[in-house]
C-alpha cells in the first residue's frame, strides 16, 4: 500500500498518482536484504573467480615445470641412448670380428685336434654290443668278453673323423689284430659335433670270455699322428 505524502491518502501498491490530490506517489524501492545479498553473491563469485585463476596459473606454472623437467629428462635419456647405442655397435662390431676369428680358429685348430677328450671310460660289452659291465664299472677278467671306450668330449669343429685306438697290456706291447691298421690296433669312424657329447668306439676283444687277463692296461686315441687322451685302466 502506497501513502500519499501531500493528503495523506491510501492507495494500492500499483497506483502511481493520488487520486484526491493528484500528486505523484512514491515508488517501492529494493530491500536492503536484497542488496547484501546480491552484493554477497558478487563477493563470493568474484572469490570464486580469482580461486579459479590463482589455481590455474597455479596448474600451467606447474604443467610448465613438468614440461621444462620431462624435456631435461629426455635429453638426458636421448643422449644416454645415443651413448649406449653408439657403445652396442662398437661391440656389436668387435663381437662379429671376435666370431670370424674364432671360427677361423676352429677351422685351423679343427684340422689336428677336432675334439677335446674330457675323459674315457671303459665297459664290458660282447658281440652284439651289449654291456656285461657298466662303464667305469670293477671289470672282471673272467667275464672280459670287448673292451669298449666311452668318450666324453667337446667338439671343436663338426664333421665325420677318423680315431685311431692303441691297447696296450700289462706287458706294455700294443694288442693288434688281423684287421689292425699299421701302428694302431683299431681304426674308428665317428661323427663329432660342436658341443659337450658322448661317443662309443669299437669294442676291442673277442666272444670268448676272459680273453683279457688281469692287470693294468693302457689305451690311447689318436688322430691324425696326434695323441688326443691316453688313459690307464685295469682289470681284476
Amino acid at each position: 500500500m502506497k501513502v500519499c505524502k501531500n493528503c495523506g491518502s491510501a492507495h494500492g501498491s500499483d497506483a502511481k498518482y493520488c487520486n484526491v490530490c493528484g500528486s505523484r506517489l512514491p515508488q517501492s524501492s529494493p530491500s536492503r536484504v536484497w542488496l547484501w545479498a546480491l552484493a554477497a553473491l558478487c563477493l563470493f563469485l568474484t572469490g570464486m573467480w580469482l580461486s579459479t585463476w590463482f589455481e590455474l596459473r597455479q596448474v600451467r606454472s606447474n604443467l610448465d615445470s613438468r614440461d621444462m623437467l620431462d624435456s631435461a629428462l629426455v635429453s638426458r635419456y636421448d643422449h644416454r641412448y645415443d651413448s649406449l647405442r653408439r657403445e652396442y655397435l662398437h661391440l656389436d662390431a668387435l663381437k662379429c670380428s671376435a666370431d670370424h676369428r674364432l671360427t677361423d680358429f676352429q677351422e685351423m685348430v679343427g684340422r689336428v685336434y677336432p675334439l677335446i677328450i674330457d675323459s674315457v671310460e671303459i665297459g664290458n660289452v660282447n658281440r652284439i654290443q651289449q654291456l656285461l659291465t657298466a662303464f667305469g664299472g670293477r671289470i672282471s677278467s673272467s667275464e672280459t668278453q670287448y673292451l669298449q671306450p666311452l668318450v666324453h668330449y667337446r667338439g671343436i669343429k663338426h664333421g665325420a673323423i677318423e680315431l685311431y685306438v692303441k691297447w696296450y697290456g700289462p706287458d706294455g706291447k700294443m694288442r693288434v689284430g688281423e684287421s689292425s691298421p699299421p701302428g694302431y690296433s683299431q681304426q674308428n669312424e665317428v661323427y663329432v659335433y660342436e658341443e659337450s657329447k658322448t661317443l662309443k668306439l669299437k669294442g676291442w676283444g673277442s666272444e670268448s670270455a676272459g680273453n683279457w687277463r688281469a692287470g693294468d692296461y693302457r689305451l690311447e686315441i689318436w688322430h691324425q699322428g696326434m695323441l688326443l687322451y691316453n688313459k690307464r685302466f685295469r682289470i681284476y
